[in-house]
């Protein structure tokens, strides 16, 4: 069915209700948002602006977690809840994209299902409360200034201590959000060097504060700073900071991956509320003969061409939902949901930009809409980027989807 003006589209769970009462539970999600929901600053800013500002998103975070809302799919011994449905998790993550509410890190979501994967009892036992009380945010310290995309290029190094006891850690890491506030990192780092890529890379659970580690907050072309340089210099880890077996950070890091599925239902929102946007910044903008943007043919036409593009993701997007609900997803669906939707939103950014710049003027009404296009259209760029660059998508779903040989 057709998405509404106004971004919200009708039937998107239509399919969901046969596995659940999803609507019920949608309508308490919302609920509970409106009540205790604390606003997003801005698409992809998640770093707070000061310590009130941290303690209500930690607090935030808390009570999800307490409500049942987040964390619900973890084993009950560890707080999940009975009955839970993984249909949940995608109401949940639309309904937090709706509501403009803080949403949690997918680093916080991988630290948990790795440690629920692979932690012993102990580190399950001393950390899974920390997440889910707030007193801990987690962030990933994976990639390196030569290992982005290509993740077991890594070249940080843990060798074993001169005592004998844990290794010492030595290298650096790159584009690590929120590293600059996160109590907790899961690092990997080649623990043996003369093997092969993906074998030696041991996983690592580590506190942000050990001697040794220096992080750098990078300012960003939006004037924010939600990515650190992290140097690490001899920084000591002890055997109960390893995640998993040693030599397999790989298969800790792969399988984590997989706890993200909750995020690919909620781009179809995204993109349905920032269609709502390019419609609210036509009718805004004002050309040089005094008539709105929305009133002229060709603004129409860019329109309607940009509302089948996300009728276009929103049914990829819908597809791959679908698989995920009976755990029978393709491969190819990650990589597939993440291509559509990050340069379907570039490409909205550079139309309501066009749009803007053709502009003589814009509404006073529309000030926080056109802020918000200035916004995305810098931070767009970095989602083409972030999780895997196009580029290794389109990789990925020729191989999986297409069967073409690697290059």
């Amino acid at each position: 069915m057709p998405t509404d003006i106004d971004g919200h589209g009708h039937g998107h769970h239509d399919a969901f209700d046969a596995r659940g009462d999803l609507d019920a539970y949608r309508r308490e999600v919302r609920a509970f948002i409106a009540e205790h929901g604390v606003p997003m600053s801005a698409e992809g800013v998640r770093v707070p602006r000061d310590a009130e500002h941290e303690r209500q998103i930690r607090a935030w975070l808390a009570a999800l977690y307490a409500a049942g809302h987040l964390g619900a799919g973890w084993p009950v011994r560890w707080g999940g809840r009975a009955g839970h449905l993984p249909g949940h998790d995608l109401v949940l993550m639309e309904e937090l994209i709706r509501g403009n509410a803080y949403r949690p890190l997918d680093q916080v979501m991988l630290a948990a299902h790795s440690l629920l994967a692979f932690g012993s009892e102990v580190q399950r036992r001393e950390l899974l409360p920390k997440i889910r009380s707030g007193e801990h945010i987690w962030c990933q310290l994976f990639s390196e200034p030569e290992a982005g995309s290509d993740l077991a290029a890594l070249r940080t190094r843990a060798r074993p201590a001169p005592d004998g006891h844990g290794w010492l850690v030595s290298g650096q890491k790159v584009w690590s959000t929120d590293a600059q506030w996160a109590d907790m990192g899961t690092l990997l780092a080649r623990t043996d060097p003369d093997i092969a890529r993906h074998a030696g890379i041991t996983a690592f659970v580590i506190p942000m504060t050990l001697p040794g580690l220096d992080i750098r907050p990078i300012r960003e072309m939006t004037g924010h700073a939600e990515f650190c340089e992290v140097f690490l210099d001899d920084v000591r880890v002890g055997p109960e900071h390893v995640l998993g077996a040693v030599g397999g950070g790989w298969q800790v890091v792969t399988s984590g991956l997989a706890s993200e599925r909750a995020f690919v239902g909620a781009h179809a929102v995204q993109l349905e509320r920032m269609y709502a946007d390019l419609v609210a910044i036509a009718r805004a903008a004002r050309f040089g003969d005094a008539t709105v943007a929305l009133a002229h043919e060709d603004v129409q036409a860019k329109l309607a061409e940009a509302l089948v593009r996300v009728e276009e993701v929103r049914l990829i997007v819908r597809d791959a939902v679908e698989r995920i609900l009976v755990d029978a997803e393709h491969p190819s669906d990650g990589p597939v949901g993440k291509l559509a939707y990050t340069e379907l939103n570039v490409a909205l950014t550079e139309l309501a930009m066009e749009i803007m710049d053709s502009a003589v003027s814009i509404d006073d009404s529309a000030a926080d809409v056109a802020a918000r296009w200035q916004h995305n259209f810098l931070w767009g760029r970095a989602l083409t980027i972030s999780g895997g660059a196009s580029e290794i998508m389109r990789g990925l779903i020729g191989r999986q989807l297409l069967g073409l040989p690697r290059a």
